[in-house]
């Protein structure tokens, strides 16, 4: 499979559970209210550089976002997309109980490649630890072919009320799972993340890669 399909397949535009993490949850940007997560990830095993913008705004109820990926990288030509979603609550997530979302999109760019994506999200301990899991599919059209996606997450709160740790796995159809982790701090409650992370997917070649985020909501 292509390297540039994978960097983008395997993503949904995301709430609190925010890039660079690719496991969704069941939560939207406030109604009325917009943010911006933007992040840039670079592999460790050669030479592999990915930024992401992602603007995204609910202005009646749903999320939509509208977003910007270029990946640069030794193992493919250096490509751009449009990333293009509507987000929307299936049933609210609350404390100590469970959440539904359903997202689809597309990534806009050489091909148009649509998306699908249905999402599950349960509290415990006062959402002191969520799980998130996700379960999708991706439509290729570079090469007529339609691809599973899933993803299993836990978001832990680790010193109340700004710091939090994120641990990941995810993967599509004929591909191996990367495992993802990292730590996120409110530098302003609601309003202004950031985040580090570090992964990694026993593959050919091996990807090992790290990253650093920034969210901003108004």
């Amino acid at each position: 499979m292509r390297p540039f399909l994978i960097a983008l397949l395997l993503a949904s535009a995301s709430a609190h559970a925010a890039r660079p993490f690719v496991t969704d949850d069941a939560r939207i940007v406030d109604e009325g209210g917009c943010q911006i997560e933007s992040f840039l990830k670079r592999q460790a095993r050669f030479d592999e550089t990915e930024f992401w913008f992602l603007p995204a705004c609910n202005p009646w109820g749903a999320e939509l976002t509208a977003g910007h990926i270029h990946v640069n990288s030794s193992q493919d030509v250096a490509r751009s997309s449009t990333q293009l979603q509507v987000k929307a609550l299936l049933k609210p997530l609350v404390t100590d109980g469970a959440g539904f979302a359903i997202s689809a999109g597309v990534f806009a760019g050489r091909e148009n490649n649509p998306y699908v994506n249905g999402i599950g999200s349960f509290s415990f301990a006062d959402d002191r630890f969520v799980i998130h899991a996700n379960l999708g599919a991706i439509r290729d059209n570079g090469t007529s072919r339609t691809l599973g996606t899933w993803g299993i997450g836990a978001e832990v709160l680790l010193a109340a009320p700004r710091w939090f740790g994120i641990v990941e796995s995810y993967g599509a159809t004929n591909e191996k799972p990367t495992l993802h982790a990292g730590l996120r701090v409110w530098l302003v409650p609601n309003r202004l993340q950031v985040d580090t992370t570090v992964g990694m997917q026993h593959n050919s070649p091996e990807r090992r890669f790290g990253s650093v985020g920034l969210r901003i909501l108004w």
